[in-house]
């Protein structure tokens, strides 16, 4: 038997084509595309001015790791006492990371234009 795509020969019990992959009764397999939506928007670390306490930088964190914002505040606490070295990175990344003043609205609400 001869394989329709690609013209390799290969064994009658085989149900694919041993270069190709494409099955050889068409019918009784059937390739059909998943349709998806649009991919999804990259992930940006922003600072979250809508859920801050001092600068927005653990809720931002809490937004890219998709998680609590007060469980993120948490490690911070825990981490500062630990270690101390978020007393440095935390005046870096209100420097460095870019405000997001965007309110998220919850699914299924529309903001009029």
């Amino acid at each position: 038997m001869f394989c329709t795509a690609c013209g390799f020969s290969t064994d009658d019990e085989h149900r694919y084509c041993a270069r190709c992959g494409k099955p050889h009764l068409d019918a009784q397999f059937q390739w059909t595309a998943v349709p998806q939506g649009p991919p999804p928007p990259p992930r940006r670390l922003e600072r979250d001015m809508y859920d801050r306490k001092i600068a927005g930088v653990c809720s931002g964190f809490a937004k890219f790791f998709a998680m609590d914002p007060t469980v993120m505040r948490l490690i911070w606490v825990v981490l500062f006492f630990a270690t101390g070295i978020p007393i440095i990175i935390y005046p870096i990344c209100w420097l460095v990371m870019s405000r997001n003043d965007q309110r998220a609205l919850p699914a299924g609400t529309y903001q009029q234009m």
